[in-house]
């Protein structure tokens, strides 16, 4: 019986401990530069999984465009990810496209990418391993 309650005592330690471990975040720092110093002005970042590319961001903030750069910190699983920005010029909340879908405001996405139209989650995505990781992104004016 002692046995028994020992097993049943240490499996039970042992899932309570594997569920923290699976939870643990790591810190990703974007830091995005070349908006427009346009007073009041906000820059916006998404983070985005493969799944959901461009539609729905897992997280998204945004910060005032002061100085040479924003810095933005997202708290994120393990996993590889894709990031877009982009700079609220008119402050209308959402960014501004022409008649064929090109971007009209400041915008950039993680690795730098330069599209000729929409990018593929493949170019832009990038690891994030359990370690803290900063990337930067300079915004296409």
């Amino acid at each position: 019986m002692t046995k028994i309650v020992t097993r049943t005592f240490l499996l039970s330690i042992i899932v309570l401990m594997s569920g923290f471990i699976s939870s643990e975040k790591t810190t990703l720092k974007v830091e995005v530069t070349n908006f427009e110093n346009k007073v009041s002005t906000k820059v916006l970042v998404g983070i985005f999984s493969q799944k959901d590319f461009l539609e729905k961001p897992i997280q998204e903030k945004s910060r005032i465009a002061e100085g040479n750069k924003v810095i933005v910190e997202f708290d994120l699983p393990e996993g590889e990810y894709a990031v877009f920005a982009s700079q609220d010029v008119n402050n209308n909340g959402k960014l501004d496209k022409n008649f064929f879908g090109k971007p009209q405001e400041p915008y950039g996405f993680s690795n730098n990418v330069n599209p000729f139209g929409t990018p593929s989650n493949k170019d832009c995505k990038f690891p994030l391993s359990n370690s803290a990781k900063t990337i930067s992104i300079k915004l296409i004016n």
